[in-house]
């Protein structure tokens, strides 16, 4: 399990993007949500949809590692 977080300003492409707690591309903490503890990218990604209601993507940095098919 990781500790996730979503920028909650989208880039241009409209996504908002998830990161892991320890990304080096982390935003400061004023402008990130904090999702959870939570077992994969996959999900992560899921869950910050829910709570934004608006479309999320993982980091290319970060998320490779918990990435699930």
């Amino acid at each position: 399990m990781a500790e996730f977080y979503v920028e909650i300003n989208a880039q241009s492409s409209g996504d908002h993007v998830v990161h892991t707690a320890d990304c080096s591309l982390l935003p400061s903490k004023e402008t990130v949500h904090y999702l959870g503890s939570i077992s994969n990218a996959k999900s992560a990604v899921k869950k910050a949809t829910e709570v934004l209601r608006q479309q999320a993507s993982g980091c290319s940095h970060c998320t490779v590692a918990y990435q699930t098919t």
